[in-house]
């Protein structure tokens, strides 16, 4: 028999459902093109507005400047580290940290072409702080699984012996 009191039966009832793995089907809109060339070619495009001339990364369908309908433009994967912070925790981070050794770099990045920075992890080679600062210049890197997502590439910095010819 049960035992509880009437005023406790009529407390809400939770249940865990442990199990339950909702799926979802979204579209990407316009920037689906972005996302398919990094799955299908290891390949960074930005976007450019034909009216401002600003290259938009990560992409944009629409300039938020002028309004314009922007057109694709490949980029490079290198770029500069205009600012960045090490990170010793996951957080509530996504798909991209969870395959990057602790400590990571979360960084803003300015790709070669582009106007605007991206924010995005940076893997260090090793453990120790200021390998990775401002101005360090680095290159993307792709996942060999790709899914479609903006964790199918990180950064990682330019080797020294190639440093020395990105800029001539």
């Amino acid at each position: 028999m049960n035992t509880k009191s009437a005023s406790d039966m009529d407390e809400p009832l939770e249940i865990p459902y442990t199990d339950w793995k909702p799926e979802y089907l979204y579209s990407l809109g316009e920037v689906s093109r972005f996302f398919r060339e990094i799955v299908d070619n290891k390949r960074l495009l930005g976007s450019k507005c034909p009216g401002c001339n600003t290259v938009w990364m990560p992409p944009r369908g629409y300039c938020p400047d002028c309004h314009g309908t922007t057109e694709w433009v490949p980029l490079s994967g290198e770029g500069t580290v205009m600012a960045c912070t090490y990170c010793y925790f996951l957080g509530m981070a996504s798909d991209l940290i969870r395959f990057m050794d602790l400590p990571y770099v979360y960084a803003l990045v300015k790709l070669d072409g582009a106007d605007t920075y991206m924010a995005h992890g940076v893997r260090p080679k090793g453990q120790s702080m200021g390998e990775i600062k401002t101005g360090t210049r680095v290159r993307a890197v792709f996942r060999e699984e790709r899914k479609g997502t903006i964790a199918d590439f990180y950064f990682e910095a330019v080797p020294d012996q190639q440093r020395g010819r990105a800029g001539k």
